[in-house]
This record gives C-alpha cells, sequence and structure tokens, in this order.
C-alpha cells in the first residue's frame, strides 16, 4: 500500500499550479486522441459522446445537459443543434414551463450511443493508459487512477 500512496503523491512538489497544468495537458492530449478516434470510427466528436451519454438517462432541459457535460448553455444549445441535424437527437418545449427546452434522444441516438460507448471506453484506458508513461501527465494519472479504499492486504 505505500508504494501505491507513493505513486499517488509523486509530482506534488509543483503544488496546485503544477497539478493544473498537468490536468489541461491531459484533457487536451486525451481529448484530441478521442476526437479523432469517434470521428474516425463513428464520426462524432468527443464533445458528441459526452451529450449524447448524458442524455441516456433520459430527457434533460437545456439547462441541465450544458451543466453534465461541462459546457454553456450556448455551445450546449448549437452541439444539440448539429445533433438534431444528424437525427440523433431531438429538441421539444417543456410541458411544465414554455420556456424551456428538453433535448432527449432519438432511437437512432441511442443506438449510436451503444456502438460509440464501447469505442470511448477501450480508448479511454488506452490513451490514460499512454499517459499514465508520459513524465509531463504520469503523476496526475497515477492519482485519478488511485482509489484509496481499495486494499492490496
Amino acid at each position: 500500500m505505500a508504494a501505491t500512496m507513493a505513486q499517488a503523491l509523486r509530482g506534488r512538489t509543483g503544488g496546485e499550479p503544477e497539478l493544473w497544468r498537468q490536468l489541461l495537458l491531459l484533457v487536451h492530449r486525451v481529448g484530441h486522441t478521442l476526437d479523432r478516434k469517434l470521428q474516425r470510427g463513428h464520426g462524432v466528436s468527443a464533445a458528441e459522446h459526452t451529450t449524447l451519454a448524458a442524455l441516456a438517462g433520459g430527457a434533460l432541459r437545456m439547462q441541465e445537459l450544458a451543466e453534465a457535460a461541462g459546457m454553456s448553455q450556448s455551445t450546449m444549445s448549437r452541439m444539440v443543434g448539429r445533433l438534431e441535424e444528424a437525427g440523433l437527437a431531438t429538441r421539444t418545449v417543456g410541458e411544465e414551463d414554455r420556456r424551456v427546452m428538453v433535448a432527449a434522444l432519438t432511437d437512432e441516438g441511442r443506438a449510436l450511443l451503444q456502438d460509440v460507448q464501447k469505442t470511448f471506453a477501450a480508448e479511454l484506458e488506452r490513451a490514460l493508459d499512454l499517459a499514465a508513461f508520459e513524465p509531463a501527465t504520469a503523476s496526475l494519472v497515477n492519482r485519478l487512477r488511485h482509489d484509496p479504499s481499495a486494499r492490496t492486504d
């Protein structure tokens, strides 16, 4: 367990600014890899996958969807517009509040999401495995993958 803890704490010398730099670098590199793989294999971006995945649990108000996907409401509105054009999502006026727009997956969107999720999971694991050996991101990946509740007794 001590070795695992040492791995998780490696890279602390730079403090939070260094952790932030590593996080930005990791998100950029992994996001770029996922975008490339998902575009080639399924014709969707990583952000579109994130949006579709957020909708998998059911229809969401646009503000809720934006928060779930980590995007601004205006960015999400454009994203859902593209997904609508592709036949993967719908946007309707809210039943309880007509000022609110609600997004949902179509059957085509749900089917695509099932295919994309397999690729996404495999490529994310592969990208994080590679990042775990990159000096600029290794300590962060190790910290993210460390489960302090896991016991190796």
